[in-house]
């Protein structure tokens, strides 16, 4: 099937935590698109609640919209994409802060979060498919 797929690119300068105008948005296109990807950069965070902190937003929707969203939690950041693409050890288990993702790629190539976008085209989909499942889940939701 030919999919058009669209998406709202934010800088990082304007990427915000949850709110309900955002919310709002998925609300507001769910009928319109094949599906929805909501991201959530856990940042080390034990104490995130998929329930809690995405679905009580997004209530009211009918089935058929509610299983158009796919809800990824990268664990323990974004940044394990990068470090296990590039082969550089970090925290598996998000406890050390010293050794999470972004510190890692911090001190060893003096990485930034606005730069995160430039390191997509260093990402080795084999190893991320094979070591990431929140990466997994991520591809599996753009190719299904």
């Amino acid at each position: 099937k030919n999919r058009k797929f669209e998406y709202q690119r934010n800088s990082p300068a304007l990427i915000k935590k949850c709110n309900e105008s955002k919310f709002r948005k998925v609300k507001s296109v769910v009928r319109e698109v094949d599906r929805v990807l909501i991201i959530i950069d856990k940042e080390n965070t034990y104490n995130y609640n998929e329930n809690k902190d995405i679905w009580r937003h997004l209530s009211g929707l009918k089935n058929e919209d509610r299983s158009k969203i796919v809800v990824i939690a990268t664990e323990p950041e974004i940044e394990e994409w990068i470090c296990i693409s590039l082969g550089i050890d970090f925290d598996k288990t998000g406890y050390n802060s010293r050794d999470k993702p972004n510190e890692v790629l911090k001190r060893k190539l003096g990485y930034k979060k606005e730069r995160l976008k430039d390191f997509a085209d260093k990402l080795d989909f084999d190893k991320l498919l094979a070591e990431s499942d929140s990466f997994k889940l991520f591809y599996e939701s753009l190719t299904a």
